[in-house]
């Protein structure tokens, strides 16, 4: 059944002004058919969706969540069937949906099944998996802890193949292994990171060919592309060498890893969100974010902010990511961009047509144009003056996702 979206202001990141219409039509093939000011373009029968004061925008995409991770003590972790993780993808996806993230890229930790039940019609983002990330022994994939106990979970292998791997070969046999299982990207860890117990932000992980082999095999096999956890320079650096499709955190980043991002036209991926959901005091004072993460985190926050407002001033690309896991499905990381630099449109933009870019769907989705598929958000307010609107549920009225109504408060 044909939907029709009235009295809406309609705004996407092409253009701080709203387009020239009010009445927004959807075809019964769920994609945008036509954008004016007329009610007589719309089709007999249709479902008039009446959004006067409501501005909508296109479905805002994450480019770097874990639907199966939680702000949660390691003892409930370690507790909980992969069934139970599953079952709580599938309840994270809806709410991430309903929040107006109509399309997610999972960094880490989501089975390609999963992807399937979305597409199938349960209820969730559209998604992009990498299944389980390559990492070094010791790296910050490597959940080993320094007592010998691994902390990885049981996972069923056939969904989510082990990722641990030293060289050429062990790499390339671990990135197989990953497409086998179904992943659309190849993640990768080219430096430590915070919550890893062996490792930290300022060591870096995988040699310029190890990542190599990566990109050559991710592109050998026809999947997106790799994309980097990377947090000091170096590491960047390196990563973008190889041949990376994006930079995720990139806290380290200088000028001769931006000269690079430039050059090769690399978005990146910040994830503000996770930096400062880990240090609130609430999951501070519960141990949920451990002592030894929380030093770490902080140390990286003046890097956090002045790097990134270096690579904004000189042009880089950038793509939303949250590092969100169950308890973040809001789109906060818009407020938080803008905090850190980049404009209100440049949020929107990151959120949408840059996203779309990054994940190779911007021929159907990140704008409001007739022939793209209609993943729209309708948000009371105006989201280029307000951008912490994206922190209140109650902001975000209705949804759609593929020309369905999936979410209406309205």
């Amino acid at each position: 059944m044909p939907l029709a979206i009235v009295g809406a202001r309609l705004l996407d990141g092409r253009s701080a002004s709203p387009l020239d219409g009010d009445t927004l039509v959807v075809g019964e093939d769920g994609r945008i058919a036509s954008i004016g000011r007329s009610r007589s373009a719309i089709p007999d029968g249709s479902t008039v969706l009446d959004a006067a004061g409501a501005t909508v925008i296109p479905g805002l995409i994450d480019c770097h969540v874990h639907i199966g991770g939680a702000h949660e003590r390691l003892e409930a972790a370690i507790a909980r069937t992969y069934t139970e993780s599953v079952g709580q993808m599938l309840k994270v996806g809806q709410a991430w949906l309903e929040s107006g993230i109509t399309t997610i890229r999972d960094a880490g930790g989501a089975p390609a099944g999963l992807k399937k039940l979305f597409a199938g019609g349960w209820p969730g983002p559209r998604l992009q998996v990498s299944v389980n990330p390559i990492s070094i022994t010791g790296g910050h994939g490597d959940g080993m802890s320094p007592s010998g106990v691994i902390l990885d979970g049981d996972r069923p292998m056939t969904e989510i193949p082990p990722a641990i791997a030293d060289g050429p070969d062990e790499v390339r046999k671990a990135v197989r292994a990953q497409i086998r299982a179904g992943a659309d990207w190849i993640k990768t860890f080219s430096t430590g990171g915070v919550y890893s117990m062996m490792d930290g932000p300022g060591a870096v992980q995988f040699s310029v060919e190890e990542l190599g082999v990566m990109v050559e095999e991710a592109r050998l096999a026809g999947i997106h592309g790799v994309l980097a956890h990377a947090e000091n320079a170096a590491g960047i650096r390196n990563a973008l060498v190889a041949g990376v499709r994006s930079i995720e955190h990139g806290d380290g980043i200088d000028d001769e890893a931006i000269d690079l991002m430039l050059e090769r036209d690399v978005p990146i991926v910040p994830t503000f969100l996770i930096s400062y959901r880990m240090l609130e005091p609430e999951l501070v004072e519960q141990g949920i974010t451990p002592p030894w993460a929380v030093e770490k985190q902080q140390a990286l926050m003046p890097d956090l902010d002045r790097n990134f407002r270096h690579a904004v001033e000189r042009g880089v690309r950038v793509a939303m990511g949250t590092d969100g896991v169950r308890d973040d499905h809001l789109p906060r990381e818009l407020k938080h961009m803008v905090d850190h630099g980049l404009s209100p449109l440049g949020a929107l933009r990151a959120a949408t047509i840059e996203a779309a870019r990054l994940l190779d769907l911007a021929d159907d989705l990140g704008t409001l144009e007739p022939g793209k598929i209609a993943d729209l958000a309708l948000v009371t307010g105006d989201p280029l003056t307000e951008p912490a609107l994206w922190g209140d549920p109650a902001r975000v009225v209705a949804v759609v996702q593929s020309g369905r109504v999936v979410a209406d408060r309205r």
